[in-house]
């Protein structure tokens, strides 16, 4: 009886360390830069670890922009997010990869330094000339364009 016990626990420990042993070289197999190939719905700009929105979602105040970006659920992501103010330059950098883009002015998500954060002061580039500058989130007076981002890098 004890050499059967013997056995059995022996095969089941090898089982074990052999299940284990796969789990374990799937960690290292996994490849912390794969993402999503760009589709109809959005582009991957690989280099930059972005994903990006074909399409704008409109104009907007900032915080309407950003509320929007929050709530849309896109490609089976719900982490979508305004650009900063660098990854915005990068898109302009990009626009004809990604295209879709008007020639007027989008938010950011970074505020403008010098009236600090809180200011209602925002980031903007104008995708007419490339020009920064900045904007005032203010009652949709003069609504700015929204083009939501998220990191093209999955979170585990």
């Amino acid at each position: 009886m004890k050499a059967m016990y013997f056995r059995v626990t022996v095969i089941l420990m090898a089982a074990t360390f052999f299940f284990q042993s796969c789990a374990f070289i799937d960690i290292f197999l996994v490849n912390n830069t794969t993402h999503p190939p760009s589709n109809a719905n959005y582009v991957v700009l690989a280099d930059y670890g972005l994903m990006v929105m074909r399409k704008d979602m409109g104009k907007s105040t900032w915080s309407g922009g950003r509320d929007m970006c929050a709530q849309l659920r896109l490609g089976g992501f719900s982490d979508w997010r305004l650009p900063t103010q660098g990854e915005l330059a990068i898109l302009y950098n990009e626009r004809n990869k990604i295209g879709g883009f008007e020639r007027t002015r989008y938010w950011s998500s970074t505020p403008h330094a010098p009236h600090g954060s809180g200011s209602g002061f925002y980031v903007c580039i104008n995708f007419a000339d490339g020009s920064m500058g900045y904007h005032f989130d203010m009652f949709n007076q003069q609504p700015l364009a929204v083009r939501c981002v998220r990191s093209a890098y999955p979170v585990r």
